[in-house]
């Protein structure tokens, strides 16, 4: 039977299961870390907007890569909970994630995931480039994007690789809107080609 969160305040952690019983509806707002629920951060349409964006322009070079690799299938999705660990539960919801195709129904876990993306919105740069780069890192996921974003659309992206043996990530490379020709032009964990046109929400002025 689902239950009403209601931002109720926690003395002590749940399990995975009980943050299941939370209705639906209200659990697509709530992550939860090491068994404490947390809101997730404001998004307003822009944030959205980028999001979805990227997630488009990935699927198009995922599509591509699929059609080349017949054994290869990849999935793109925003709004989409992501285990991280079950004990103590950990589950975020990036805003793009990009992971190894599932069976319709189950629950989407890190060793599936190869790129997680977190768009930062006003508040959440520490949330995004400290509490979740670390958590993301210790679950293993091997690619880690930050994208930050303008009025037009999407203005910087930051893409990470995991080190494995220190569960920790390095950066990469940070491309800029007005300063390369590609946003990513990239070949792990397959061939993706986006480029800054592909991430407009808006016209310059």
């Amino acid at each position: 039977m689902s239950i009403p969160w209601r931002g109720r305040f926690q003395d002590s952690p749940i399990t995975w299961e009980q943050f299941l019983d939370i209705d639906e509806e209200t659990r697509r707002g709530l992550e939860i870390v090491d068994g404490y629920v947390v809101p997730r951060e404001q998004r307003d349409a822009r944030h959205q907007k980028v999001a979805s964006r990227l997630s488009n322009a990935i699927e198009e070079s995922a599509v591509e890569e699929m059609r080349s690799n017949g054994d290869t299938c990849i999935e793109t999705n925003t709004e989409t909970s992501v285990l991280l660990w079950e004990m103590p539960p950990t589950a975020r919801i990036p805003d793009v994630v990009v992971n190894r195709c599932l069976d319709d129904f189950d629950q989407l876990t890190a060793d599936r995931v190869l790129i997680v993306v977190e768009v930062v919105s006003p508040g959440s740069g520490r949330r995004d480039r400290i509490h979740k780069m670390a958590d993301y890192a210790d679950a293993g996921i091997p690619h880690y994007w930050i994208v930050e974003f303008d009025k037009v659309g999407a203005v910087s992206i930051e893409r990470y690789a995991l080190e494995i043996r220190k569960r920790a990530y390095t950066h990469v490379e940070t491309t800029h809107r007005d300063g390369h020709g590609l946003a990513v032009d990239i070949t792990a964990p397959f061939r993706i080609l986006i480029d800054w046109s592909q991430l407009t929400v808006a016209p310059r002025l």
